[in-house]
């Protein structure tokens, strides 16, 4: 099978990548370029910008590609031209969207495919948005798939805290206080990279997943209190010493760095898999505490895994929340990976 990938550097897209060339199928990528390939070979690459229509149109009449999985359609008018371009080119988009179509606090745990969407930020409008220009782009001659991933890790991911830093697990390690937001018992369930991979892969052509959307999140479920735990065991340090802070303290105090935990990271967060398990044949097969031991294994030998030392946010949120003050400015940077907005 011929797969056209538009994107192929990041996170889930690498994965893809790579569980697709280990099944034998030819694997093109549609990339600008600037990122650095991760993994194993990728197969061919073609340089261009998605948001050039015209280039985009003709890679397709070149390749020809059984099935597109678009993994960087941010915006509406992105996945419109993409659409246009695939027709007559490709007879299936496989669309990558996100569990934040749904915002919080879900309306029942754990969540079903049907859940209603009710986003509370432009990410996740906009996702729910180009869902419905996808699927409804469905006919006799071409097909469409929504995946919805939640919270992915593993290898090529960083973050390993709740509010940006990256010396977490040192911190861990060295056995000082990690902040957990409000009492640590909201319910997650956090994949591992690979698995959802498989997921993406299960819907190229695949009759039972023509025109139809999937969450594809871990069947592993836990709280926020369980997931340091996890880390701690998966970094080798003894059991951790968690800070629980108000969400709402976090927010205001730190509005860039705490926004995914008001938006997304408090509200219990837990999905019924049994639709993606019935037609993609979906399974996660990698624990939460080996997922981790493979972040971390990463993270050190990319030298990406920061010293304690070299970030204070945590250290100034325990002790400022602890003396009843406003954290100094002066002792962090409110920032996030994300991008610096503050809605969500």
């Amino acid at each position: 099978m011929k797969v056209f990938i538009i994107g192929g550097t990041g996170l889930i897209s690498t994965a893809i990548r790579e569980h697709l060339a280990a099944r034998g199928d030819s694997v093109v990528l549609f990339t600008r370029g600037r990122s650095p390939l991760r993994g194993a070979p990728a197969g061919r690459r073609i340089q261009g910008d998605r948001n050039d229509e015209g280039a985009l149109t003709e890679a397709l009449r070149q390749e020809k590609p059984d099935a597109v999985i678009d993994m960087v359609a941010y915006e509406p008018e992105q996945a419109a031209a993409l659409l246009r371009a695939c027709a007559g080119n490709s007879p299936q988009v496989v669309m990558c969207s996100s569990v934040c179509v749904y915002g919080g606090p879900l309306t029942k745990l754990p969540a079903t495919d049907e859940e209603p969407h009710r986003p509370v930020g432009d990410y996740g409008r906009r996702k729910s948005v180009i869902e419905g220009l996808v699927l409804a782009w469905e006919g006799a001659d071409r097909h469409a798939t929504v995946i919805r991933p939640s919270y992915t890790t593993g290898e090529g991911a960083t973050a390993g805290g709740l509010v940006f830093d990256d010396s977490t697990v040192d911190r861990l390690r060295l056995g000082l206080p990690v902040v957990v937001m409000d009492d640590g018992r909201a319910a997650w369930a956090i994949s591992h990279v690979s698995d959802v991979a498989r997921a993406f892969a299960g819907a190229l052509g695949n009759p039972r997943a023509y025109g139809q959307a999937y969450h594809v999140t871990s069947d592993e479920h836990t709280d926020w209190n369980g997931v340091f735990a996890a880390m701690a065991a998966a970094a080798g340090a003894p059991a951790p010493k968690l800070a629980h802070i108000p969400s709402g303290w976090i927010y205001r105090q730190a509005p860039r760095r705490g926004v995914s935990i008001q938006y997304i990271l408090r509200h219990p967060s837990i999905f019924d898999n049994s639709k993606a398990a019935r037609d993609l044949g979906f399974r996660t097969t990698v624990p939460l505490v080996e997922t981790f031991r493979r972040q971390i294994a990463w993270m050190e030998a990319e030298g990406l895994l920061k010293p304690a030392a070299s970030e204070t946010v945590q250290d100034e949120m325990v002790e400022a929340y602890a003396a009843g003050r406003d954290m100094d400015p002066a002792r962090f940077v409110d920032s996030n990976i994300w991008g610096n907005s503050t809605t969500g």
